[in-house]
């Protein structure tokens, strides 16, 4: 490789005769020197840097890699825990119809049952006062014969007294009738 170069270098300058800028001549006592400091710079830093620097980016490789699975055993995990909040978080819901169906279900049971009750009860107070009016018209009923039974006691007594002919007759359903006392029987169908 250096005889390539010098021997670039004296070409170009004998064809042109050009002078070559000193950067680019060779000087074969120099590359020597340059080569020899590159393979020594290369043996030392193969020998003491590249193995621990190798070594620091393997043991920086491993730390990642770790870092990474642990990060997606992390990941499953959380995935894991999310999926089981939602089954909870579903079942909750899930029971929390339930319930509110139970309780809708009871109340309505309760509400069919108080309007039975009072429809029960209704019926009980109905036949109950159909019983005390049946006891009043009775009453009344029995006030009322026990009123005509004397209307016509006092009425046979009259007849009985003497005898009547057509006109008298008139005359004494008349006068019984006049004395027939109204305000009682009011009283008594009132009091019914």
């Amino acid at each position: 490789m250096l005889t390539l170069i010098a021997a670039a270098a004296e070409h170009g300058a004998a064809e042109g005769g050009e002078e070559i800028s000193p950067i680019l001549a060779p000087y074969p006592g120099l590359m020597f020197w340059t080569v020899l400091a590159f393979l020594l710079a290369m043996f030392v830093l193969r020998k003491y840097a590249f193995g621990p620097i190798q070594e620091a980016l393997d043991a920086r490789r491993a730390v990642v890699n770790g870092a990474i699975d642990h990060a997606e055993r992390v990941k499953a995990e959380a995935e894991a825990l999310l999926a089981d909040y939602k089954a909870q978080l579903a079942e909750a819901r899930v029971e929390a119809d339930q319930m509110r169906d139970r309780a809708r279900k009871d109340a309505d049971d309760h509400v069919a049952r108080v309007k039975s009750e009072a429809e029960t009860q209704r019926q009980e107070q109905l036949v109950a006062t159909q019983g005390q009016i049946r006891a009043e018209v009775d009453k009344a009923m029995g006030d009322l014969r026990v009123a005509v039974a004397e209307m016509t006691v006092a009425a046979s007594e009259k007849v009985l007294r003497g005898s009547l002919d057509a006109k008298q007759h008139e005359a004494l359903i008349q006068q019984a009738v006049e004395e027939l006392d109204f305000d009682r029987l009011q009283r008594v169908g009132a009091g019914s």
